[in-house]
C-alpha cells in the first residue's frame, strides 16, 4: 500500500505544473472570449423571447383550440342531422324542372303584347276614321280674352301666349 501512495504523490508533483499552465490558459481564453459569450447569450435570449411570449398565451391557445374543435364537431353534427331529417321528411330540393303549362310570367308577357297590339290597331282605326277638326277660333277671340284679363288686373299664362297663324294647315289641325 505504501507504493500506491508514493506513486500518487509522485504523479501529483509531476502533473501539477501542467495543470496550473492549462488552468491559466483557460482563464486567459475565457477572458478573451467573454464578449463573444455575452453577445451569444443575448442573441439566444432574443431568439427565445417569442417562445416565452407564446408560453404566456398557452392558456388562450388551448381555449381557442378546444373551441375550434367543438365548432367543427358541432357543425358536422348539425349538417348530417339536417341532411338526415330533410331526407326523412322529403324536404330535399329536386332539380329544377321546366313548367308544364303557362307560368304567370309568360301569361303576363303574352297579355301585355296582346294589349299593345290592340292599342296600336285601335289608334290606327281611330286615326283613319276620326273627323277632320277645323279651327274655329280666331285671333279676335284671344284678343278679347286678353283685354278682359288686363282690366281685371290678374296675370295668367294667357298673356304670355304667342299667337301664330299657320298658312300651310288650311284650318285643319
Amino acid at each position: 500500500m505504501g507504493s500506491v501512495v508514493i506513486l500518487k504523490v509522485l504523479l501529483y508533483y509531476l502533473l501539477y505544473p501542467i495543470f496550473v499552465i492549462v488552468k491559466w490558459i483557460g482563464i486567459i481564453l475565457l477572458a478573451l472570449a467573454a464578449p463573444f459569450i455575452n453577445t451569444a447569450y443575448y442573441v439566444l435570449l432574443g431568439c427565445v423571447w417569442p417562445l416565452r411570449f407564446l408560453a404566456r398565451l398557452e392558456t388562450l391557445s388551448i381555449f381557442l383550440g378546444v373551441a375550434m374543435l367543438l365548432g367543427v364537431l358541432t357543425g358536422t353534427t348539425l349538417h348530417y342531422a339536417s341532411k338526415t331529417l330533410a331526407a326523412l321528411l322529403n324536404l330535399e330540393s329536386r332539380p329544377h324542372e321546366e313548367p308544364r303549362g303557362r307560368t304567370m310570367a309568360s301569361y303576363r308577357a303574352e297579355r301585355t303584347k296582346k294589349l299593345q297590339r290592340k292599342a296600336i290597331s285601335r289608334s290606327i282605326t281611330q286615326a283613319a276614321t276620326a273627323p277632320k277638326m277645323v279651327d274655329t277660333t280666331s285671333a279676335d277671340d284671344f284678343a278679347h280674352l286678353l283685354e278682359r284679363q288686363k282690366r281685371s288686373g290678374r296675370r295668367s299664362l294667357l298673356i304670355s301666349t304667342i299667337l301664330e297663324e299657320d298658312d300651310s294647315s288650311n284650318g285643319v289641325f
